[in-house]
């Protein structure tokens, strides 16, 4: 999996636009567009946990939405059956995704493209059909009753304050990330996606780098899932459906893999069109897909190749 040509600077410039058209958007927007705010950037959380996975590990997982499950699930039985304040269950999710996430990456590591990516198919759809039948878990009804955290006295009900609060983690996490791409490991696993036998033959240790990526997107996927539990108030097996991993996928191919920005980008693009075209037309998906197979053909890098493009035509033409 190759990740798109790295630009730090554009990096935070197009993550600085987001987060002021998020300023903007939850302003003057009303009850409505803060929720699709809300979700928009816990999908973001989740396309960027993807975007790591993919583009720094160079691994591709069709079972992330298992993490989102986890995360919300976690989340829903900390606070129904400990009573345990919001906050902390979802602090908590992220050590439980990260634990979890680390564990599994480190036994299936070793395994490496489609082998991979039906390994981590066949591990979410195992978690969703535990979920889909376990009354401990409400079966398929889910958890209901989740509540938002309150801090600083604000009241995390009220969709401003709440959109506020995820984009500040939002922000936390993409500074997380950028740190960790630019750090000595984020080197390691770029190198290790290019040629993981020289590595190797370095001495360095490939399968404890692949299983911290794993470890470290799980549980940044976790904190999405607890997130949107508390969007939501409640939680149901088809958060961790494989079809919430490719729709993740698709997000990230759209805005562009391995950009961390670009993942953001693609999941305001994908949401917004399926919320929209799901309003116009019955057959919404249909455009959806043929939309994907235009990006994939004619924008192999996505829209941050797009935006790099442009940049280097300006840069070019002054």
């Amino acid at each position: 999996m190759n990740a798109v040509q790295y630009d730090k600077k554009l990096r935070l410039q197009l993550f600085i636009i987001l987060c002021c058209s998020a300023i903007f958007v939850n302003i003057f927007g009303d009850y409505f567009t803060r929720f699709l705010l809300s979700e928009i950037i816990i999908l973001s959380l989740f396309a960027m946990s993807l975007d790591f996975l993919a583009g720094r590990g160079g691994m591709i997982s069709l079972g992330h939405a298992m993490f989102l499950g986890i995360g919300a699930y976690s989340t829903a039985i900390l606070f129904i059956n400990f009573n345990i304040d919001p906050f902390l269950c979802s602090l908590l999710a992220v050590v439980i995704g990260l634990i979890i996430g680390y564990l599994i990456g480190f036994i299936i590591v070793k395994t490496d493209g489609i082998f991979f990516i039906m390994i981590t198919l066949a591990l979410g759809e195992m978690f969703h059909s535990w979920a889909y039948t376990n009354d401990f878990l409400g079966g398929s009804d889910g958890i209901s009753g989740i509540l938002r955290p309150k801090l600083l006295g604000m009241d995390l009900n009220e969709p401003l304050f709440f959109s506020y609060y995820l984009l500040i983690l939002l922000i936390l996490v993409y500074a997380f990330l950028a740190a960790v791409t630019d750090s000595p490991l984020g080197r390691n696993l770029d190198a290790i996606r290019q040629n993981s036998g020289r590595v190797l033959s370095l001495g360095g240790s490939v399968k404890l780098y692949k299983s911290a990526s794993f470890g470290i997107s799980a549980a940044i996927a976790s904190l999405a899932g607890s997130l949107y539990a508390q969007l939501n108030g409640f939680v149901s097996p088809e958060i961790s459906h494989w079809t919430v991993s490719g729709e993740g996928l698709i997000m990230i191919i759209v805005g562009g893999i391995g950009s961390l920005s670009g993942a953001i980008l693609g999941a305001v693009v994908v949401h917004i069109i399926q919320h929209e075209f799901s309003k116009l037309v019955d057959w919404w998906m249909l455009l959806m897909g043929g939309g994907f197979i235009l990006v994939v053909l004619f924008l192999k890098e996505g829209l941050w190749g797009l935006i790099l493009k442009f940049k280097n035509y300006i840069i070019e033409n002054k």
